[in-house]
Protein backbone atom coordinates (compact mmCIF):
# COMPACT_ATOMS: atom_id res chain seq x y z
CA UNK A 1 0.00 0.00 0.00
CA UNK A 2 1.34 3.44 -0.92
CA UNK A 3 -0.41 6.55 0.37
CA UNK A 4 0.10 10.27 0.78
CA UNK A 5 -1.01 11.12 4.30
CA UNK A 6 -0.85 14.04 6.68
CA UNK A 7 0.09 13.28 10.28
CA UNK A 8 -2.33 15.07 12.61
CA UNK A 9 -1.70 13.55 16.06
CA UNK A 10 0.67 11.19 17.87
CA UNK A 11 0.16 8.93 20.87
CA UNK A 12 1.87 6.00 22.54
CA UNK A 13 -0.12 2.76 22.73
CA UNK A 14 0.46 -0.80 23.89
CA UNK A 15 -0.63 -3.52 21.43
CA UNK A 16 0.01 -7.20 22.25
CA UNK A 17 2.52 -6.14 24.92
CA UNK A 18 4.52 -4.06 22.42
CA UNK A 19 5.10 -0.32 22.77
CA UNK A 20 3.92 1.37 19.58
CA UNK A 21 3.41 4.90 18.37
CA UNK A 22 0.06 5.49 16.73
CA UNK A 23 -0.13 8.46 14.41
CA UNK A 24 -3.56 9.74 13.49
CA UNK A 25 -3.60 10.53 9.77
CA UNK A 26 -5.65 12.14 7.08
CA UNK A 27 -5.23 10.28 3.78
CA UNK A 28 -4.68 12.76 0.97
CA UNK A 29 -4.24 10.25 -1.86
CA UNK A 30 -3.81 6.53 -2.52
CA UNK A 31 -1.09 5.65 -5.04
CA UNK A 32 -1.23 1.87 -4.71
CA UNK A 33 -3.42 -0.58 -2.82
CA UNK A 34 -6.65 1.01 -3.98
CA UNK A 35 -9.75 0.09 -2.00
CA UNK A 36 -7.50 -1.18 0.80
CA UNK A 37 -7.25 2.19 2.55
CA UNK A 38 -10.91 2.28 3.52
CA UNK A 39 -11.19 2.67 7.27
CA UNK A 40 -7.53 3.60 7.76
CA UNK A 41 -7.19 6.31 10.36
CA UNK A 42 -3.77 5.53 11.81
CA UNK A 43 -0.18 4.72 11.02
CA UNK A 44 1.46 2.40 13.54
CA UNK A 45 5.18 1.98 14.12
CA UNK A 46 7.40 0.58 16.85
CA UNK A 47 8.27 3.05 19.57
CA UNK A 48 11.86 1.79 19.65
CA UNK A 49 13.87 2.87 16.61
CA UNK A 50 16.21 -0.03 17.37
CA UNK A 51 13.52 -2.43 16.17
CA UNK A 52 12.72 -0.49 13.00
CA UNK A 53 10.43 2.17 14.49
CA UNK A 54 10.25 5.57 12.79
CA UNK A 55 9.60 9.08 14.05
CA UNK A 56 7.16 11.24 12.07
CA UNK A 57 6.37 14.93 12.38
CA UNK A 58 3.07 16.68 11.71
CA UNK A 59 3.72 16.88 7.97
CA UNK A 60 2.65 15.16 4.75
CA UNK A 61 4.41 11.88 3.94
CA UNK A 62 4.44 9.29 1.21
CA UNK A 63 4.21 6.05 3.16
CA UNK A 64 4.43 2.41 2.21
CA UNK A 65 3.31 -0.26 4.60
CA UNK A 66 0.93 -3.13 5.19
CA UNK A 67 -2.55 -3.23 6.68
CA UNK A 68 -2.41 -3.42 10.47
CA UNK A 69 -5.60 -4.07 12.39
CA UNK A 70 -8.81 -2.71 10.92
CA UNK A 71 -7.90 0.92 11.35
CA UNK A 72 -4.33 1.40 10.19
CA UNK A 73 -1.14 0.49 8.44
CA UNK A 74 2.19 -0.54 9.94
CA UNK A 75 5.32 1.26 8.78
CA UNK A 76 8.89 0.35 9.60
CA UNK A 77 12.31 1.74 8.92
CA UNK A 78 12.71 -0.35 5.75
CA UNK A 79 9.51 1.02 4.17
CA UNK A 80 9.49 4.11 1.97
CA UNK A 81 8.76 6.99 4.34
CA UNK A 82 9.47 10.37 2.82
CA UNK A 83 8.14 13.88 3.32
CA UNK A 84 6.04 14.99 0.37
CA UNK A 85 7.90 18.31 0.16
CA UNK A 86 11.21 16.44 -0.28
CA UNK A 87 10.06 15.00 -3.63
CA UNK A 88 10.90 16.95 -6.77
CA UNK A 89 7.96 18.30 -8.78
CA UNK A 90 8.66 15.60 -11.40
CA UNK A 91 8.52 12.84 -8.79
CA UNK A 92 5.31 14.30 -7.32
CA UNK A 93 3.73 14.25 -10.78
CA UNK A 94 4.98 10.70 -11.34
CA UNK A 95 3.39 9.58 -8.08
CA UNK A 96 0.08 11.30 -8.79
CA UNK A 97 -0.33 10.23 -12.42
CA UNK A 98 2.53 8.69 -14.35
CA UNK A 99 3.25 5.60 -12.23
CA UNK A 100 -0.38 4.46 -12.53
CA UNK A 101 0.31 3.81 -16.21
CA UNK A 102 2.93 1.21 -15.20
CA UNK A 103 0.63 -1.02 -13.16
CA UNK A 104 1.17 -3.94 -15.59
CA UNK A 105 4.95 -3.69 -15.22
CA UNK A 106 7.26 -5.30 -12.68
CA UNK A 107 10.39 -3.62 -11.35
CA UNK A 108 13.16 -6.09 -10.48
CA UNK A 109 16.43 -5.45 -8.70
CA UNK A 110 19.51 -5.86 -10.83
CA UNK A 111 22.04 -8.04 -9.03
CA UNK A 112 25.03 -6.88 -11.06
CA UNK A 113 26.27 -6.19 -14.53
CA UNK A 114 25.02 -6.65 -17.18
CA UNK A 115 21.57 -5.55 -16.11
CA UNK A 116 19.16 -6.92 -18.70
CA UNK A 117 15.44 -7.49 -18.47
CA UNK A 118 14.26 -11.10 -18.67
CA UNK A 119 10.69 -10.26 -19.69
CA UNK A 120 8.86 -7.64 -21.76
CA UNK A 121 6.84 -6.76 -18.62
CA UNK A 122 9.94 -6.04 -16.52
CA UNK A 123 12.13 -3.00 -15.88
CA UNK A 124 15.47 -3.60 -14.21
CA UNK A 125 16.36 -1.30 -11.31
CA UNK A 126 19.96 -0.75 -10.29
CA UNK A 127 21.04 1.37 -7.35
CA UNK A 128 22.66 4.67 -8.38
CA UNK A 129 21.40 4.44 -11.95
CA UNK A 130 19.43 7.18 -13.72
CA UNK A 131 16.08 5.50 -13.10
CA UNK A 132 16.50 5.79 -9.32
CA UNK A 133 16.10 9.55 -9.67
CA UNK A 134 13.30 10.60 -11.98
CA UNK A 135 12.40 7.70 -14.29
CA UNK A 136 9.15 5.73 -14.37
CA UNK A 137 8.71 2.13 -15.52
CA UNK A 138 5.84 2.30 -18.03
CA UNK A 139 4.19 0.02 -20.55
CA UNK A 140 4.31 1.20 -24.17
CA UNK A 141 1.67 0.61 -26.86
CA UNK A 142 3.34 -2.73 -27.75
CA UNK A 143 2.98 -3.97 -24.17
CA UNK A 144 6.71 -3.64 -23.42
CA UNK A 145 7.77 -2.08 -20.13
CA UNK A 146 10.66 0.40 -20.22
CA UNK A 147 12.11 3.29 -18.24
CA UNK A 148 10.82 6.72 -19.29
CA UNK A 149 11.68 10.23 -18.21
CA UNK A 150 9.75 13.32 -19.30
CA UNK A 151 8.24 11.37 -22.19
CA UNK A 152 11.57 10.01 -23.48
CA UNK A 153 12.50 6.34 -23.35
CA UNK A 154 15.80 5.44 -21.70
CA UNK A 155 18.35 3.57 -23.77
CA UNK A 156 18.10 0.21 -22.06
CA UNK A 157 20.59 -1.33 -24.48
CA UNK A 158 23.20 0.95 -22.92
CA UNK A 159 22.03 -0.05 -19.42
CA UNK A 160 22.37 -3.70 -20.42
CA UNK A 161 26.04 -3.39 -21.37
CA UNK A 162 28.56 -5.22 -19.18
CA UNK A 163 30.82 -3.28 -16.83
CA UNK A 164 33.17 -1.01 -18.67
CA UNK A 165 30.66 0.83 -20.86
CA UNK A 166 31.06 4.58 -20.51
CA UNK A 167 28.52 6.99 -19.11
CA UNK A 168 29.45 9.23 -22.07
CA UNK A 169 28.12 6.65 -24.57
CA UNK A 170 24.96 6.25 -22.46
CA UNK A 171 24.33 10.02 -22.39
CA UNK A 172 25.17 10.32 -26.09
CA UNK A 173 22.53 7.72 -26.95
CA UNK A 174 19.90 9.48 -24.80
CA UNK A 175 20.59 13.04 -25.94
CA UNK A 176 21.89 12.30 -29.43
Amino acid sequence: MVILAEITREEEVIENEEALIRYEIKIIEEFNGFNKAEGIQYVYTYQDEGICGVKLDKKRYVLTGYRYKDDGIMVKLCNLIKRWDDFSLTKQENLKQTYKMGCNCTISMCPGSPCCSQSKKECMWKTNSPQTLEYACLEDSDGICSWYWAGSKADEDAMCKPKGWSIFSFLKKIFG
